[in-house]
């Protein structure tokens, strides 16, 4: 027997957790997995609105996209947009000595 369930509203895929400070997001980028990842707004001069930050782990590397910050009109959120910049790090020092002058105070960090 099949049920067939309809839903009324939409429902996330994913849900994110809000990182609030820079000692919780170390320890969770030390700890990432290679299905999640570390959304971040940051302060990135050349990038619109101060661009995006993404981090993700993958095959023992950690991967870094940068890339502008966009203004979706209609649905007034903010979306990751074009631009983009690609960095590979084997080790967490290296990345976080990129990372730094990047992240936008106080820190707007998700966990996806």
């Amino acid at each position: 027997m099949v049920a067939l369930v309809e839903m009324k509203t939409p429902r996330s895929v994913y849900v994110e957790r809000r990182i609030r400070d820079q000692k919780l997001l170390k320890k969770l980028i030390k700890a990432l997995d290679e299905d999640e990842g570390i959304r971040m707004e940051g302060r990135i001069p050349d990038l619109a609105n101060g661009g995006y930050v993404f981090v993700g782990f993958y095959r023992g590397s950690y991967c870094v996209n940068l890339c502008d910050r966009v203004r979706d009109t209609s649905s007034r959120r903010y979306t990751a947009g074009s631009n983009d910049r690609w960095f590979y790090f084997e080790d967490f020092p290296g990345l976080w000595k990129f990372l730094r002058p990047f992240i936008q105070k106080p820190l707007r960090a998700w966990l996806y």
